[in-house]
């Protein structure tokens, strides 16, 4: 499908979430999710915008029990050519691709959600938001390498880049299900996603997406409980911020003056403090400088 014949983007909630460009409303019956957003665009990056801005409000009323702020379409999507539910399912889509709507289409009426049902929606938006979050980050890092006179800043992010796909494949990490695991929670247990989402949040787990999902550097664990360290919260308030987990992670997992040439990473768990006043030096003003 070309760029020009491009109508509308339709993103499938999910643990792996999926954006996938759709040209007319006979497209969106392919759908196999039980949830899935649809924005009416003719340009991909400002929909997926559009339909992180809506997964966030959804997301929102969902946890405080409030209407959602976007019309949602029930119907069964199972047999989504015959009868009503086909009908109402193509109509919605012209509907939204003239009034320019986000509308979520889900399987089963919301209050007839099972108790599993909701927890696992929570999990998928959860997922979905962190997605295209991403996206967002990747697109403005993409915007800037190649601003005209970026050619620097186009070769800095190509290292940046290599350097993230050697740390992943040669530094320790862990997923969401183990960080949930080493705070004594069950593994495999419902919600057990929502520990490393929640520490993450609140700036106390440093994670780094890897294209899929977060991956959490192991330095930040205690060797011997597996308990996240305490200290984490502290340094992460000091580093630079950004979604991604790369600009922190980046400086983390290279060699610091301060530390006797030792990585921050590697010298962490034995002295917390001495990282963090490294951190401090480097990202934090000093009167006594000046």
């Amino acid at each position: 499908m070309t760029q020009a014949a491009t109508k509308g983007i339709a993103l499938e909630i999910g643990k792996m979430p999926n954006l996938r460009p759709l040209s007319g409303p006979e497209e969106f019956f392919s759908a196999s999710h039980r949830c899935v957003l649809y924005t009416a665009t003719s340009k991909k990056r400002n929909g997926w915008r559009k339909l992180l801005r809506a997964c966030q409000s959804i997301q929102e009323s969902f946890r405080k029990q409030e209407d959602f702020p976007i019309s949602v379409i029930l119907l069964d999507l199972l047999m989504p050519h015959q009868g009503k539910s086909g009908k109402l399912l193509a109509e919605s889509i012209r509907e939204a691709q003239a009034s320019d709507q986000v509308v979520l289409f889900c399987d089963k009426e919301l209050s007839r959600w099972s108790r599993l049902e909701t927890t696992n929606f929570d999990q998928e938006l959860e997922s979905t938001i962190d997605f295209l979050s991403q996206l967002e980050d990747t697109d403005e890092l993409y915007e800037s390498a190649t601003a005209p006179g970026a050619i620097d800043s186009e070769r800095q992010l190509r290292l940046a880049r290599e350097r993230r796909d050697d740390l992943l494949a040669s530094e320790k990490w862990i997923d969401a299900s183990a960080v949930h695991a080493q705070q004594g929670g069950k593994s495999g247990a419902q919600g057990s996603n929502n520990t490393a989402s929640r520490l993450r949040r609140g700036g106390e787990l440093l994670g780094a997406w890897n294209g899929r999902e977060f991956m959490h550097p192991i330095f930040q664990f205690q060797p011997v409980t597996g308990r996240l360290m305490p200290e984490m919260k502290a340094l992460l308030d000091i580093l630079p911020k950004d979604r991604s987990g790369w600009r922190q992670s980046l400086w983390l997992f290279q060699r610091h003056g301060q530390l006797d040439g030792k990585r921050p990473a590697d010298a962490f768990q034995k002295n917390p403090d001495l990282v963090i006043e490294a951190a401090r030096s480097d990202f934090e003003v000093n009167d006594e400088r000046w």
